[in-house]
């Protein structure tokens, strides 16, 4: 059985008559951090779709630490079985829920309720540096402090792949390196697996790791 945090082999994805991924293979060790780069439609968010079991996908076999979540393009397990977690670029966060109740509904979709839930959103909102905002909803929230929010609903529940799909590129440079400081902080506590996406080589450099992109000539087109 393999030790890997991810094991994808001969991934196709396209759409329509478009090829987005073609043949396309990755590897990726506990606690490893990888940063994805290239230009819009080369398949970053696709990936990431595929990954978490939310974007079908037409071949391709798929182990998430030793289990296996696809086979021939065929989805095994469902998202909330995959013990990974999926940060959107938008963030997902629902206006008529608090802070808190976002990561009390991510603990409830794993199984978790009660005070063992009650008392792991408390945790995760101090160690995030968001306690004092719990009981607010989105609308109340500036931008780097809805990014704290998702990172927070994530990681709430111990996942052992994060992935991250340009989850800091609408902040301005200044809260974009604070974004980075925090991952940095919560990723050192965790041997979670990371894949980001983006299209900014610094940012991708600024993660840490390893790097691909898809924008070379051996990378899917």
């Amino acid at each position: 059985m393999s030790d890997l945090a991810l094991d994808l082999s001969g991934l196709h994805c396209r759409f329509g008559d478009q090829s987005v991924l073609e043949d396309f293979a990755l590897q990726l060790a506990p606690g490893e951090r990888l940063a994805i780069t290239g230009r819009s439609g080369r398949g970053k968010t696709t990936l990431l779709r595929v990954l978490a079991g939310l974007q079908p996908a037409q071949a391709g076999t798929l182990n998430l630490h030793g289990k296996l979540a696809m086979q021939d393009g065929r989805q095994l397990l469902a998202p909330w079985e995959r013990s990974l977690q999926l940060v959107f670029q938008d963030l997902g966060l629902w206006p008529t829920r608090t802070v808190r109740q976002h990561l009390l509904d991510a603990l409830r979709a794993q199984g978790l309720r009660g005070s063992a839930a009650s008392g792991r959103a408390d945790e995760s909102l101090r160690a995030l540096g968001i306690a004092s905002l719990a009981d607010r909803k989105p609308a109340r929230l500036s931008g780097g402090e809805a990014r704290r929010v998702a990172l927070a609903r994530a990681l709430v529940t111990h996942p052992r792949l994060l992935l991250l799909d340009e989850p800091f590129a609408s902040l301005d440079a200044t809260s974009r390196a604070e974004g980075f400081a925090l991952l940095d902080q919560v990723l050192a506590a965790t041997d979670a697996a990371v894949v980001l996406v983006t299209h900014d080589p610094e940012e991708a450099t600024r993660l840490g790791g390893r790097q691909l992109s898809l924008d070379s000539a051996n990378s899917p087109s």
